[in-house]
Parts: structure tokens; C-alpha cells; sequence
């Protein structure tokens, strides 16, 4: 008889009982937030963005409209992981009817440096190079950020040239949305 009862025990505890799905059960979606460009952008400047000396003496020419200017190296594995994601966002911004201009700066020790990768990498953009990088502390003071500021470093100048945004570092897949809210002027 002893045996009987064992053997009519369950082994497992009995399942819980769940309500039965419905039709329509999905994972509820995100909510969509619009983009921060204050939350994009480590500063705001406001002045007015003046190039520094590059080799052959010519600055890239202003833009009308807005402009985003990337400065670079070619020994930043940042940089050159970006360089062909934000040449696509600005085809993209353009095709939205907001256009950018993008302008490089390379800030490399030696112009054979920059010459040599460019050899090798034709797809990327053209791009001044810093004819004194022992200047280029001075230089990111002067239009108002650290001396020490992380590469790549992306600043968006509105019309009138002025510093509308400073990024320090990188972006990401992530940040199309907010680099077109501060394009936008937003």
C-alpha cells in the first residue's frame, strides 16, 4: 500500500495556470523619443569657427549652409571606422532637404602620413592636413574647447559660421537623428 501512494504523487509541482493569450499579444513598442541635440553635443560654442594654418595655406572655402567639420587622423581607429558612416549621413541629410557640407581636418605629425594613407585609401574624403600640429592645443582653445579634446571631434557650424555644436569622440549608428536635429537648428 506504501508503494501505491508514492507512486501516485506527482514528481514535478503542479504548472501554474496562465490566462489564455489573446489575439493581439505583441510586445509593446518603445516609445520614440525625438532626438537631444543637447544631449548629442558635449558643448555649444557660439563662436565664430576660424580654421588654423593647414599645409599650402588654404583654408577650405566657408559654406552657405551648414557645415560639419570632422578632424581626424589616420592612426584614430575611431575615426576611420566612422569616416564612411558620416559621409553616408550627409548624403542622406541632403536627400531630406538638409543639406551639410563636410569639411576634413587631419591632424597627423608628418604630411607624408596623410599623403601615404590616402594613397592607399582613395574612398576617403580629401582633407587638409595641420601644418604645425605643435599648434593644435592652441588652435582648439581658441574656438573655445579643451586642449586635450579626444579625436575625432565633430563640429557642426551653422550658417554664419558659427559653432552650433562640438561632439568629442565618436558617434554611433545611433546618432543620424540627433546630428540632423542640430543641422536643423534645432
Amino acid at each position: 500500500m506504501f508503494l501505491l501512494l508514492l507512486v501516485g504523487c506527482p514528481a514535478t509541482e503542479p504548472a501554474v495556470s496562465r490566462a489564455p493569450a489573446g489575439r493581439v499579444d505583441a510586445p509593446i513598442a518603445p516609445v520614440r523619443r525625438p532626438p537631444d541635440p543637447e544631449a548629442f553635443c558635449d558643448s555649444r560654442g557660439g563662436q565664430t569657427f576660424v580654421w588654423p594654418e593647414v599645409d599650402g595655406g588654404v583654408a577650405p572655402a566657408a559654406a552657405s549652409g551648414w557645415t560639419w567639420v570632422n578632424v581626424w587622423a589616420t592612426w584614430c581607429k575611431p575615426c576611420l571606422a566612422e569616416m564612411p558612416m558620416i559621409q553616408e549621413w550627409a548624403a542622406k541629410l541632403a536627400a531630406s532637404g538638409v543639406p551639410v557640407e563636410q569639411r576634413f581636418l587631419s591632424v597627423d605629425n608628418k604630411p607624408t602620413d596623410l599623403s601615404g594613407f590616402m594613397l592607399l585609401h582613395p574612398e576617403f574624403p580629401k582633407s587638409p592636413r595641420l601644418a604645425d600640429v605643435t599648434k593644435l592645443a592652441p588652435w582648439l582653445e581658441s574656438i573655445g574647447l579643451d586642449a586635450s579634446a579626444s579625436l575625432p571631434l565633430h563640429l557642426f557650424l551653422n550658417p554664419q559660421q558659427q559653432i552650433a555644436c562640438v561632439r568629442n569622440g565618436a558617434v554611433g549608428e545611433g546618432d543620424y537623428d540627433a546630428v540632423a536635429a542640430v543641422v536643423q537648428g534645432r
